[in-house]
C-alpha cells in the first residue's frame, strides 16, 4: 500500500473515502497558506538526436517541442510541468514527479505533470508495446531527450524564483468547436460538429515588476490539426495548435515562458483539421488528408489563438493572491472492457457495454484566490465540464485533463446514449463521469 492510501481504511476491494477529508502524504504539505507569491519559470526545448526519425510513423520535426515549468515557491509550494507530448503513462508521470520534486525540494504530491495532448508527438512506449531492439533504443533516446529538458526547465525555474504578481484574464477563442459529427453509420470524430462548445480562453499572467515572465493558457480544445499527417510519406512532429500559439507568444514576450493546459476537450477540436472528416459544404462530411498543406493550416490557427490571447490580456484581470491550496481525492470509477485496437473502431448505432470492475482515479485541486483548477487524468466532455462548474463555489473554475497521467475518455451519459466515440473508446462504464462530478463537488466544498 502506498503512502497516500496508508491514511484511509480499506473495506474488501475498495477504499472508503469520507466526504470532507483532505488526504495528505506524510511530511508533505496538502493545504497551507502562502504569504507572498514567489514564482519561478523555466523553459527548455526537446532536442531529438540524430537517427531518431523515423519513429511511430513520424518522419521529421516541423515545430520544436518544449518542456515548461511553473514553480510557486511558497509555504505550500506547487509546480506545474507542462510537456508538449500526446500523453504520458502513470509510471512515467510518477518518475517525472519524483525527479522534479527532488530538483525543487518539494513533495511529490505538489507536482502536477500535464501533457499538452498534441497528437503530433511520439510516445514513450510501455514494455508491452516494444517489439524490436530499434524501438527500445528509440524509446531510450526519447526518454533521455525528455528528461534533459525537464531538468533544465526545473532548474531554471528554481533559480529564477522571485516575488511575482499573478493575474487571471479570460476571453474567447474562435478556433474551438465540437468535434462530434453524425454520419449515416452513427456518431464519429470530425470538426465543425453540431454539439455545444465552451470557447472560453483563460490566461494566467505572471509578472515580475514590469516584465511578463510567463503565461499559462487554458482552453477546452485538443491540439489535433495535424493528427496523423503533415507529410505525404508520414506524420510530422509538432506542438500543433497549442504549441504554435505558445511559441508565437514567446516572440511577443522575450524571455517569458508560455505554456498550455488542456481543459475538458474530449469532445472538442479545432474548427479545421488536416486529416479526417470535414464539412463538405453540402450539409455533409467528406474524408480529407491535406498532407504538407496541413502545416500552414496549423500555423494559421495557432497564430489566431495567440492573437486571441493578446486580446484577452487587454481586458481587466483578476489579481490572484492570498491562500494557496492543494488537495487530492481518490475514488473508484466503474469500468468496462474496450477495444484497444483503434483501427477496428467504427461509427455504430448500437454497442453493448461489458462491465469490468472498477478503476481507481484521483481528483487534484489547486486553488488560489478566486480561482480553482480541478485536475484529472481522463479526458472529459462538455456536459461534465458544465456540471463541475455548476457545483463549484469559486468565481472561476477550470478543469484540466491529462494531469499526472492519462486514462483515455471518461464520457458523460449522453455520449453512451448515442454510442459516440468518446464512449466507445473509453475504459469507463456509464455513470463514471457523473460519479467524478460528485466526488469533485465534495472536494471543492472543503
Amino acid at each position: 500500500m502506498d503512502a497516500k492510501n496508508d491514511l484511509i481504511s480499506k473495506n474488501g476491494s475498495r477504499y472508503n473515502f469520507p466526504v470532507g477529508n483532505l488526504y495528505r502524504i506524510p511530511n508533505e504539505t496538502s493545504m497551507q497558506e502562502a504569504v507572498t507569491l514567489k514564482i519561478g519559470i523555466g523553459r527548455s526545448q526537446m532536442e531529438f538526436p540524430a537517427g531518431f526519425f523515423p519513429t511511430e510513423g513520424f518522419v521529421r520535426e516541423v515545430h520544436p517541442l518544449h518542456v515548461r515549468v511553473l514553480y510557486i515557491a511558497e509555504a505550500c509550494p506547487f509546480a506545474l510541468v507542462s510537456i508538449e507530448m500526446t500523453s504520458l503513462t502513470d509510471e512515467e508521470c510518477a518518475r517525472i514527479k519524483k525527479e522534479t520534486a527532488i530538483l525543487l525540494d518539494i513533495g511529490k504530491s505538489q507536482v502536477w505533470v500535464a501533457a499538452t495532448h498534441t497528437f503530433s508527438a511520439p510516445h514513450i512506449l510501455p514494455d508491452v508495446a516494444i517489439k524490436t531492439e530499434e524501438e527500445k533504443e528509440k524509446r531510450t533516446m526519447l526518454q533521455r531527450t525528455l528528461y534533459d529538458a525537464i531538468r533544465a526547465a526545473a532548474w531554471q525555474a528554481k533559480q529564477e524564483a522571485a516575488e511575482s504578481e499573478l493575474r487571471l484574464y479570460q476571453g474567447e477563442s474562435s478556433v474551438i468547436a465540437s468535434r462530434d459529427i453524425e454520419l449515416p453509420e452513427g456518431w464519429w470524430i470530425g470538426c465543425g460538429g453540431s454539439g455545444p462548445s465552451d470557447k472560453t480562453l483563460s490566461v494566467l499572467k505572471v509578472t515580475q515588476g514590469e516584465q511578463v515572465k510567463a503565461l499559462l493558457l487554458h482552453a477546452n480544445v485538443q491540439s489535433s490539426i495535424l493528427d496523423g499527417t503533415g507529410a505525404a510519406e508520414g506524420k510530422c512532429v509538432s506542438g500543433d495548435l497549442a504549441g504554435i500559439a505558445c511559441a508565437e507568444l514567446e516572440k511577443q514576450f522575450p524571455g517569458a515562458a508560455v505554456m498550455f493546459m488542456i481543459g475538458a476537450a474530449g469532445d472538442q477540436a479545432p474548427i479545421k483539421r488536416a486529416k479526417g472528416y470535414a464539412p463538405d459544404g453540402q450539409n455533409g462530411y467528406a474524408e480529407i488528408d491535406l498532407h504538407e498543406a496541413g502545416i500552414p493550416l496549423a500555423e494559421t490557427l495557432g497564430k489566431t489563438l495567440a492573437e486571441e490571447t493578446l486580446t484577452a490580456l487587454e481586458k481587466d484581470g483578476r489579481t490572484l493572491e492570498g491562500t494557496v491550496r492543494t488537495a487530492f481525492r481518490p475514488f473508484y470509477a466503474p469500468a468496462k472492457k474496450m477495444n484497444r485496437n483503434l483501427r477496428e473502431l467504427r461509427p455504430t448505432h448500437s454497442c453493448a457495454w461489458e462491465l469490468e470492475g472498477e478503476k481507481e482515479q484521483t481528483i487534484e485541486l489547486f486553488a488560489l484566490g478566486d480561482l480553482a483548477i480541478i485536475g484529472v487524468r481522463p479526458e472529459l466532455t462538455y456536459p461534465t465540464l458544465r456540471q463541475l462548474q455548476a457545483f463549484s463555489t469559486y468565481p472561476v473554475t477550470l478543469v484540466a485533463t491529462m494531469v499526472n497521467g492519462g486514462a483515455k475518455y471518461m464520457a458523460d451519459q449522453s455520449a453512451y446514449d448515442r454510442y459516440m466515440y468518446e464512449a466507445i473508446n473509453s475504459p469507463f462504464a456509464p455513470g463514471a463521469a457523473e460519479l467524478l462530478v460528485k466526488e469533485a463537488a465534495a472536494l471543492l466544498r472543503q
